[in-house]
C-alpha cells in the first residue's frame, strides 16, 4: 500500500464487513455498468479494497480509476483515492478530475463521503457532515463521484 492509506500500511475488514459489503456490491455493478463503468477486482487486493473504473457522462473523456479502501464497512466512510490504473498508484496527478474539493495536489479528497475528509474535519463526526452508514453506502459513493467527474465534464486535474 502507499503512504496515502491513511497509515493503512495493513488492515483487515472483519467478517460482517466483507457480509455487507458483498451484499451491496450487485446494485453498485449495476449502477457502474449503467453509466460505463466497472469494478476490477485483482487476486492480490484484501476483501474491502476495491477498484472501479468510471466513464464520464462526457464519452469523449478517458474513464476514472478509483481505489477504495474501506475498513469498517458500512460505518465508516472508504478512504478514496484516484490512480492511473487498477493497482496503479494514486500519486499521479492527472489520474484525478478536477472536481471541487478533489485535491490531486494533496492527494486527498475534502468531503464528506471520504475518511480522508473527516480526518481533515473532526468537526464532520456529527452534524450535516456526519457519515451515515444507512442504506448502501458503496452505492452512494460510487453515486457521488460519479455525479461530481459529471459535474466537472470529466476534466482532469493538471
Amino acid at each position: 500500500m502507499h503512504s496515502d492509506d491513511l497509515g493503512l500500511t495493513r488492515f483487515t475488514v472483519n467478517l460482517e464487513s466483507q457480509l455487507l459489503l458483498e451484499r451491496d456490491l450487485p446494485a453498485a455493478e449495476e449502477f457502474l455498468a449503467s453509466v460505463g463503468g466497472m469494478f476490477v477486482q485483482r487476486e492480490q487486493d484484501p476483501p474491502g479494497k476495491l477498484w472501479a473504473v468510471m466513464q464520464p457522462r462526457n464519452r469523449e473523456r478517458a474513464p476514472f480509476t478509483v481505489r477504495m479502501i474501506w475498513t469498517v464497512y458500512p460505518h465508516r466512510p472508504p478512504s478514496v483515492h484516484f490512480a492511473d490504473e487498477p493497482g496503479g498508484v494514486t500519486t499521479v496527478t492527472r489520474a484525478w478530475p478536477a472536481a471541487d474539493g478533489y485535491r490531486a495536489s494533496s492527494n486527498d479528497i475534502c468531503k464528506p463521503f471520504t475518511a480522508e475528509g473527516h480526518q481533515l474535519h473532526a468537526d464532520w463526526a456529527s452534524g450535516p457532515y456526519a457519515w451515515s452508514g444507512t442504506g448502501n453506502p458503496l452505492l452512494y459513493v460510487l453515486e457521488t463521484i460519479q455525479g461530481d467527474i459529471d459535474r466537472s465534464d470529466g476534466r482532469r486535474a493538471a
